[in-house]
């Protein structure tokens, strides 16, 4: 059996099933495993890519980060972790220097936002293997993976309507967030079909975080109850945890005098009490599809500059009942 054929079959390349145990049961004699870092160095690539996020805390990017490392692994390949956000303090100096070094074959961005421009576009210059997770600003020419926030906000509209409310909240994360625009947005179509209008002022905050949740609560608290909306759509759902938890502790009973309802399905809305009512995402399929994107445009075989969407389905709980009639 030539040097070449091996090569082939270790390397992922055409063989006949014949062909492929042979050099299966050779390799499993000699106990051989891949020397995948003189394979990167001939092809001049670092084997290794990088993993950019404002912050690795957090539900929702544990199981993006989960589906990354599956896929990783199955690879043989190396992840760098950059977080931007750290004791408090935005500094992209780690990333800038994987960009200028070559330190890895690709990166991919996760919730890129406004400020994350320049390093999008110097790893662009650069040559870089790219790919967008949920991009919180418009980036033009480069692969994108989001969840469907728009048919999401329709499918919370019909729940509650079909449960008899009619002044719904919204409260949703940075303006400018393409999430926040795109869940508002279905929402605000989803209710419009069964003739019911959202306030025309609607709640936005400078970040997804527990606080605004507890800050929304407080401004609840303090509107009279003949005119406090009677569900309230919270941008994710630790911000409905810290929502429901200021209530609760000022006695308002969760779903009789409000019901609540969140995004992301995370492993929280399922743990607390009532049980979150929210819409889940395909997390862990995201960062799968999304890492497999990226190794295959390392490879030089992808064309980019699409949008990829995953269907993102409504999880009733106890959280969501009929509309008080307060």
């Amino acid at each position: 059996m030539s040097k070449s054929t091996v090569s082939r079959v270790i390397n992922g390349g055409y063989a006949s099933a014949e062909v492929r145990m042979r050099v299966g049961k050779v390799i499993q004699k000699l106990g051989y495993t891949p020397w995948t870092t003189a394979r990167n160095f001939s092809l001049g690539r670092a084997g290794c890519v990088g993993l950019v996020m404002e912050t690795t805390q957090g539900q929702w990017m544990t199981q993006i980060l989960g589906g990354i490392e599956a896929e990783l692994t199955s690879k043989h390949l190396s992840l760098l972790v950059g977080s931007l956000v750290l004791r408090d303090r935005y500094d992209s100096a780690t990333v800038s220097s994987w960009i200028r070094d070559r330190r890895v074959d690709g990166i991919i961005f996760v919730s890129p936002k406004q400020r994350e421009r320049q390093l999008v576009e110097s790893a662009r210059r650069g040559g870089l293997a790219l790919v967008l997770i949920e991009p919180d600003d418009e980036f033009t020419g480069l692969e994108v993976f989001r969840s469907d926030n728009v048919g999401a906000g329709r499918a919370i509209a019909e729940h509650l309507f079909q449960l008899g409310h009619r002044r719904i909240a919204f409260v949703g994360g940075p303006q400018e967030s393409v999430d926040t625009r795109q869940r508002l947005e279905g929402l605000s179509e989803g209710l419009a079909s069964f003739k019911v209008k959202l306030p025309e002022n609607q709640v936005v905050f400078a970040r997804y975080h527990v606080e605004a949740g507890v800050e929304y609560a407080k401004r609840w608290l303090r509107t009279g109850r003949s005119r406090a909306p009677t569900a309230v759509v919270l941008g994710n759902d630790i911000m409905a945890v810290g929502f429901m938890r200021t209530l609760q502790s000022a006695g308002i009973e969760i779903p009789k005098d409000v019901s609540v309802v969140g995004f992301d399905d995370t492993p929280a809305a399922s743990m607390y009490w009532p049980g979150l009512t929210t819409v889940r995402q395909e997390m862990r399929e995201m960062g799968e599809a999304a890492c497999r994107f990226l190794l295959t445009s390392v490879e030089g075989k992808a064309s980019t500059g699409r949008t990829h969407e995953f269907p993102m389905s409504l999880v009733p709980r106890e959280s969501t009942g009929p509309a008080s009639n307060a």
